[in-house]
């Protein structure tokens, strides 16, 4: 009984360990932060969603990029968000 609650305990440990975020935003454009906003997402087990700068634009209604962030979430499966802000 020791030896399988010791097992799953290093499962847990591992499993925990095993996420991975990564956040990155980037302000290269010079233009204005602005009050408008896209979001793209990928869905799990998705694999032809574009989460790309220029559908987020798209979507938020945006010609002029002030700032960009994305965010990939690794936990069993990936997850992309890319956040767009301008006017």
């Amino acid at each position: 009984m020791k030896r399988i609650q010791n097992v799953v305990a290093v499962l847990a440990i591992s499993l925990g360990l095993s996420s991975c975020v990564i956040y990155e935003s980037y302000t290269v454009t010079g233009n204005p932060i602005g009050t408008k906003k896209g979001v793209v997402k990928s869905k799990t087990g998705s694999t032809k969603i574009d989460v790309s700068m220029k559908a987020a634009a798209k979507k938020g209604g945006i010609t002029k990029i002030g700032s960009v962030d994305t965010k990939v979430t690794t936990f069993l499966t990936t997850k992309y968000i890319t956040v767009v802000t301008g006017e």
